[in-house]
């Protein structure tokens, strides 16, 4: 069951994140950046949830391979990018053509012209990918959860669709990705939190874990192919976006199969990406949390499909 949250800590934060957000539109760019990188520092040296989030993930992860100084320097990188993320939202209907130019590099964009299913990350800005593809003459959708308070998440949505990117809620998505797909449309998710419904037990930086079969299926069901997309802070503050070469999808007429090899596939091109800007990925989400609902469900599948 759902803990009802105090409403007057939930106007009160949402208050501050929209002021906050107003605050960053009208500041100098590398100003806005150096307070949300701030704040985000700040979080992660009085807040213990995000310290110890992070580390906990970082020990999981990547366990002796790395020393416990260099996972702490990941770990409050990555609480920084929270913070430049949220600095950066705000520039999101200022995005126009020239502007996305000067501070993103795309490659890969020949991959998307016949639409498709686009899987991402919590990696870099992720919030930017979609207004940046429509300038550059991509139709997209993406799939959101709304948020908790109805307040934010008009806010949030009319940030998110300022440029011409259509939102779908994720609740009962299916048709309409599907219908947008056939027509052309690319649907993007981020598929890289570990999900309550509708998941497959994967490997993910070598432990289990579940990920959402969405991908999979919906390639298989539309024909449609996926690719994945990152948008990565280079040094001198500028992204690079590159969107990949289509996952393969080949079917082998076994269809529990063919969902599971693809949904590690996505899983694999996603931890790639990760791997090569740690500093950047949400390490404070509890990406191996364990679902024993999804694994009594699992074991009863797994069952039936050895006794049939």
């Amino acid at each position: 069951m759902a803990t009802r949250r105090n409403p007057v800590i939930v106007w009160l934060s949402t208050t501050l994140s929209v002021a906050f957000a107003r605050l960053t539109a009208v500041l100098p760019l590398p100003v806005a950046r150096g307070l949300g990188r701030t704040l985000g520092r700040l979080a992660y040296y009085t807040v213990p949830r995000v310290r110890g989030v992070c580390l906990q993930n970082l020990d999981h992860a990547y366990g002796d391979s790395i020393g416990r100084s260099e996972k702490r320097r990941i770990a409050r990188e990555a609480a920084e990018n929270v913070g430049i993320v949220a600095a950066e939202f705000s520039r999101v209907p200022a995005l126009d053509a020239a502007t996305a130019a000067s501070l993103v590099t795309v490659s890969g964009l020949e991959h998307l012209e016949h639409g498709g299913f686009m899987i991402g990350a919590h990696l870099g800005n992720w919030e930017w990918i979609a207004p940046v593809l429509v300038v550059n003459g991509v139709k997209i959708a993406e799939v959101v959860r709304p948020l908790d308070d109805p307040r934010f998440n008009t806010f949030v949505d009319r940030t998110r669709t300022s440029r011409g990117v259509r939102t779908i809620a994720k609740e009962r998505s299916g048709p309409e990705i599907l219908r947008l797909l056939r027509e052309g449309w690319v649907v993007g998710a981020l598929v890289d939190q570990s999900p309550r419904e509708a998941a497959l037990p994967v490997t993910f930086f070598g432990k289990p874990c579940w990920a959402t079969v969405a991908p999979a299926m919906v390639a298989l069901r539309a024909k449609a192919p996926i690719v994945a997309i990152t948008i990565l802070r280079e040094a001198d503050g500028r992204y690079t976006m590159t969107i990949s070469p289509p996952i393969d999808t080949a079917r082998t007429g076994d269809l529990r199969r063919d969902l599971l090899d693809i949904t590690q596939r996505c899983q694999d091109c996603i931890e790639a990406e990760i791997r090569k800007a740690p500093g950047q990925w949400l390490w404070l989400h509890r990406r191996w949390k364990e679902r024993p609902r999804l694994e009594s469900e699992w074991r009863a599948k797994e069952e039936k499909s050895r006794s049939g």
